[in-house]
């Protein structure tokens, strides 16, 4: 394939990516990062134009390889701002234009306007130091659930980067040999193959790792109460069979605390229904502070919440439903200072002779209804007593 028609397909290509990026970004204007996807795309855009209109006996060098070389830079930079935004860890965008500027300010030097193999050598460490920052960035981020994605992104840019390391070192050992490659057809055209296939693999890795936080996103609302943040009825199946067989496996005890707010409705039906979800918010995240990371919380009615604590037994279990009760009752609101909140506590522990969960949940049902019996703002763990009311 001659060099004019790949440059052709980059620049077909590169027009494609560009509107994608900005339809996408229309359709959802806070992902700022498909603002710089898109001026990565555009980067690619214009140096596949540069290669098919500059001829040195047209254009004057100035618009010639240093704008060439700095719309390919600034691809690799977009491309990279693009993902900090991503991750919200922004680059200021004054940074981005005063380096490109001096990338083109180098081209004006007498080393780099000796010839192609001259600016090579000044634009490829800089375009390695950046695929290797990108790399960097992205690994370092520990995006969970998203490994295809990352990892698809990481092979363009480690291809990337190997296959320029390796021109580089081609053009070093040229200058110590004096090789023939300026005009060397199967250099450029090698070259302008490689910007395709980076152009066209991360831009793409790109569009999917925003695909795939959308997706994760909309899994997580699936399963997530939005007011608390703690996870929803229709996840408890799942989440809990999981944790069940587990301390099942490991002959562990599994426990479960259930607990709702005294009075909830007089608190909606005295101060508004504003209130009433703050009250909500502020108990639930005490009440997460109180717990380990890998707990299951769940809020599972109106003001009512459960949690499941795997490898407690029934004497820690006691002292962290008190200690959950004193804490929400000690609990100051700053919008409504004089309102004082209590919760009813029922618990219960998994014994080796039930058959599921399910009936540790109802235990814990029994509890909590006759701590609300005995006045509320108590704990109650289940015995054979509960079973009576």
């Amino acid at each position: 394939m001659d060099a004019q028609t790949l440059l052709i397909i980059n620049f077909s290509v590169a027009t494609t990516l560009n509107l994608v990026m900005l339809g996408l970004y229309v359709s959802n204007r806070q992902e700022i990062c498909l603002v710089h996807w898109s001026l990565a795309a555009a980067g690619f855009w214009g140096n596949a134009l540069f290669g098919l209109l500059y001829h040195p006996d047209t254009f004057p060098y100035w618009l010639g390889p240093p704008v060439g070389n700095t719309l390919l830079v600034s691809s690799y930079l977009f491309l990279l701002t693009g993902l900090c935004h991503y991750l919200k860890k922004p680059i200021p965008l004054l940074r981005v234009i005063g380096l490109l500027f001096l990338v083109y300010l180098i081209h004006f030097t007498h080393f780099a306007q000796a010839g192609f193999i001259n600016r090579t050598l000044l634009c490829f460490p800089l375009l390695i130091l950046i695929s290797l920052y990108t790399l960097y960035t992205v690994f370092k981020a520990n995006l969970t659930g998203m490994r295809i994605a990352v990892w698809l992104f990481a092979i363009f840019m480690i291809i990337n980067t190997a296959q320029l390391t390796a021109r580089l070192l081609v053009f070093v050992y040229h200058e110590s040999t004096a090789l023939p490659l300026n005009n060397n057809p199967l250099i450029h055209n090698a070259g302008t193959l490689a910007i395709l296939q980076f152009m066209l693999g991360t831009l793409t890795s790109c569009m999917l790792l925003l695909v795939r936080q959308k997706t994760l996103q909309l899994q997580q609302l699936a399963h997530t109460d939005p007011l608390t943040g703690w996870l929803n009825r229709q996840s408890m199946q799942q989440r809990i069979d999981a944790e069940w067989h587990c301390c099942k496996r490991m002959q562990l005890p599994l426990s479960m605390l259930l607990f709702d707010i005294d009075y909830f409705k007089q608190v909606n039906d005295k101060y508004g229904h504003n209130t009433g979800d703050d009250v909500l918010q502020q108990a639930s995240a005490l009440a997460k502070t109180l717990l380990r990371d890998y707990d299951l919380l769940f809020r599972i009615g109106g003001e009512e919440f459960l949690v499941c604590l795997p490898g407690v037994g029934a004497g820690e279990l006691a002292q962290i439903s008190e200690r959950l009760r004193k804490r929400i009752a000690n609990l100051q609101l700053s919008a409504q200072p004089d309102l004082k909140l209590t919760i009813s506590v029922g618990c219960s522990t998994s014994h080796n002779d039930l058959p599921s969960w399910q009936p540790l949940l109802e235990q814990a049902d029994k509890a909590l209804y006759q701590a609300k019996q005995q006045g509320r703002n108590q704990v109650q763990c289940f015995s054979e007593a509960c079973t009576a009311l």
